[in-house]
């Protein structure tokens, strides 16, 4: 693995991430990897977000000319754990393959990350959408086409009033039989919005794959979710069930989901970088 030469794209960046590039660098001196800034020429990329849009639109083009060349991506993004406090580190994306390595029993408690009991009680159908301008949403339609799509085939299972949330950067169209939740920022937060205000009556959620399904099932609501979505070991992959969705046990979930996010701190031990670097 020393061998290995990391190249760390920070000019593409979000404005929050100049501390988050500072930690990968500590952390790979301390894991005695070689990295510099801006290199396209390196075995390992470390890019922020998969996101083709503003500030990161420039990583597209560092993400297609490694993984066509097969060299591997570390992505790096917000985490949801704790906003602010916690960031996502994955291999090629940061979906299920989040948590390479060994999982540490208690890591989930030593982050308070805890699940709300299983709701049965909801009315509403939420499908929550994301950014379609995204890595993440390769492989599928138009937005519109893909809520068209979920609505229908939620109509053939179920009579329970379907409410979109939109992503709060991507406009939605009016979908027929839908109703549409517009989000709200929370006053005195950093990006943050009210997504848990549309949970307090939602039945399920239905999302592909971006936090809003995790984030359901640890409020205690179902989600039907992709299979590349790191909700998937705990939610539903078939519409067909939207009247009687599993409600599994959690903590192992809740264990791997631990794993997927890392303080600054913990970054700088080289720790989650190796974790994933072992695995290439």
């Amino acid at each position: 693995m020393s061998n290995i030469k990391v190249g760390i794209f920070d000019r593409y960046g979000a404005l929050n991430s100049p501390p988050v590039f500072r930690a990968i660098r500590t952390g790979l001196d301390r894991l005695g990897i070689k990295h510099s800034g801006m290199n396209s020429g390196a075995d390992v990329a470390v890019i922020w977000s998969v996101l083709w849009h503003g500030r990161m639109r420039e990583n597209q083009r560092i993400w297609q000319l490694f993984r066509e060349a097969n060299r591997p991506v570390i992505v790096v993004e917000v985490g949801m754990i704790q906003r602010g406090y916690t960031w996502k580190l994955g291999l090629n994306g940061t979906g299920i393959n989040c948590y390479p390595g060994e999982i540490r029993p208690g890591r989930a408690e030593q982050l308070r990350l805890r699940a709300q009991p299983w709701t049965n009680k909801g009315v509403n159908v939420v499908i929550a959408t994301q950014r379609s301008d995204s890595e993440q949403w390769v492989g599928q339609p138009p937005m519109e086409s893909w809520l068209i799509g979920i609505a229908e085939q939620l109509r053939a299972h179920t009579s329970r009033p379907l409410i979109i949330r939109p992503h709060p950067r991507q406009r939605i169209a009016n979908i027929p039989g839908c109703w549409i939740q517009s989000p709200q920022p929370i006053p005195g937060t950093y990006d943050g919005f009210d997504y848990d205000r549309c949970l307090q009556d939602a039945w399920a959620v239905v999302n592909w794959n971006s936090g809003t399904g995790p984030q359901a099932i640890l409020n205690g609501v179902p989600a039907f979710v992709g299979s590349s979505s790191l909700a998937a070991p705990v939610g539903n992959l078939d519409l067909a069930n939207i009247e009687n969705p599993a409600r599994p046990d959690r903590t192992q979930w809740l264990e791997q989901l631990a794993h997927s996010e890392w303080t600054l701190a913990e970054i700088e031990t080289g720790d989650p970088l190796s974790r994933l670097l072992k695995s290439l």
